[in-house]
């Protein structure tokens, strides 16, 4: 990492010393055990654009892409717009560009609408207030769809003219919901008197899109989250068979207006993310989530524990945090003009990036412990064996692994503590004796085993 990028602060907090004597306990993997294939780990770059263009730190690109083992970056489509500053769509030209020297091969692109433009809506507006009339505009009494689809199929054919060719398309970001001041268009799962349906608007855009000479794959409903049936509203009124993935996001705070992730947790979404793995059998990414109100300092190790969860209980393909980057202590990396910050977030989604890749499938590993959560991902080439190890209780855990058979040799180990409201004690490689492969686990950190090649 560059001299010039710099952890961010934080308070002093109480001693993070090791609660009591250390437990043991074990992880079993099971290579031949196979779940699902990933398609990658990724973060969104919507806002802000201008922070890491131009002139920026030696050392950004690497940190943002291939240090944190980003694959997918989500853009926001702003063909269109009706403000000034997102006139400019070379920045996105210069990121990728960027991004791709960086990493040594293009990253994979994942584009969302958060608003078609001004003209197609009823207010005339691309932002909204929190107003149900944030939507689609009518004319002759219909809502626009057709003109829904074909600013789609412009913005692709003008985004392909600048080299910029998404893998993937969602083409509404949150369709449920009206925001209180950003872009937003809010659709129904079916037409109402009010609202467009997202079922219409799906239909008439895909097959506008498929008339493309490459069309992208579609993914839907990317509704805000999983728990009050919004993924099953949605998915119970389109037609699947235009979608190639199912994509939500994972939003969620109760009554006590508490966010979930924080109180009562990352565990309170499991019910949830199993309907959803029961609800579909396309591959569902999970596109955009994180820790609001975290005041700078909190839920990076929740964040860990979703991305777990998710892989887990829900099977998802993919794994997308909502910024790369932001400004002031937001984001995986937060902006202070062109200076980056490193937050806590970016080491939890690194855990799991930095040594998997598109391909990679999950395999089986079984803990002897809750405590001890356990994800393990096998190459295609079977030449690399990624285990992450999250240590969710109060006791520290001494953590063996049985390789259940992998024979590639070498093995090496990255771990951060999570201590908020100090900084994380980031990314730090532990020695790893020779013969039994044992992992010191303490209270609220991560561990990334990499067994064979670690490259």
């Amino acid at each position: 990492m560059s001299a010039c990028i710099k952890r961010e602060p934080g308070a002093r907090g109480a001693d993070d010393a090791d609660a009591g004597p250390v437990v043991p306990a074990t992880v079993r993997l099971e290579p031949k055990t196979r779940f699902q294939t990933l398609e990658g780990f990724g973060a969104s770059v919507g806002w802000h654009l201008d922070r890491i263009t131009g002139e920026t730190p030696e050392g950004l690109y690497e940190l943002l892409f291939p240090e944190l083992g980003l694959d997918i970056l989500r853009f926001r489509n702003r063909y269109g717009r009706s403000k000034r500053d997102d006139a400019y769509l070379q920045h996105e030209v210069e990121i990728l560009a960027r991004a791709t020297k960086a990493l040594g091969r293009a990253p994979r692109l994942l584009m969302s609408s958060w608003s078609p433009p001004a003209s197609l809506k009823a207010t005339r507006k691309e932002d909204c207030t929190g107003n149900s009339d944030c939507t689609l505009a009518r004319e002759g009494g219909s809502f626009v769809y057709e003109k829904f689809a074909q600013y789609w199929y412009d913005s692709l054919v003008h985004y392909d003219s600048l080299g910029i060719r998404p893998e993937w398309v969602s083409i509404q970001n949150e369709p449920s919901f009206s925001p209180p001041s950003w872009e937003g268009c809010q659709f129904a799962p079916s037409e109402t008197s009010e609202h467009p349906g997202y079922d219409r608007a799906l239909k008439v855009t895909v097959e506008k899109l498929r008339t493309l000479p490459n069309p992208p794959k579609i993914l839907g409903p990317e509704v805000l989250g999983i728990h009050w049936n919004r993924p099953q509203n949605f998915m119970a009124t389109l037609d699947p068979a235009l979608l190639d993935g199912m994509a939500h996001h994972l939003y969620e705070r109760g009554n006590d207006t508490m966010w979930d992730w924080r109180s009562p947790g990352p565990d309170s979404f499991i019910d949830e993310m199993q309907a959803v793995r029961a609800l579909t059998d396309k591959p569902i990414f999970m596109t955009e989530f994180n820790t609001d109100e975290d005041r700078g300092t909190d839920g990076g190790f929740e964040t860990a524990w979703l991305v777990h969860n998710s892989l887990v209980e829900e099977s998802v393909v993919a794994w997308l945090y909502w910024d790369l980057i932001w400004t002031g202590r937001k984001g995986l990396v937060g902006m202070s003009g062109k200076k980056p910050l490193v937050r806590d977030h970016y080491y939890a989604l690194k855990h799991y990036a930095r040594y998997t890749d598109p391909g990679d499938v999950r395999v089986e590993a079984t803990s002897s412990t809750r405590d001890v959560r356990a994800t393990a991902f096998l190459s295609p080439e079977s030449d690399r064996l990624t285990v992450v190890l999250l240590n969710t209780g109060k006791k520290a855990r001494s953590v063996s692994l049985d390789r259940g058979g992998f024979r590639a040799p070498g093995a090496t180990v990255f771990r951060t503590r999570f201590r908020p409201p100090r900084p994380a004690e980031a990314w730090k490689e532990v020695p790893v004796a020779e013969g039994a492969l044992e992992v010191s686990l303490p209270p609220r950190s991560v561990a990334t085993v990499v067994l064979g090649r670690a490259s």
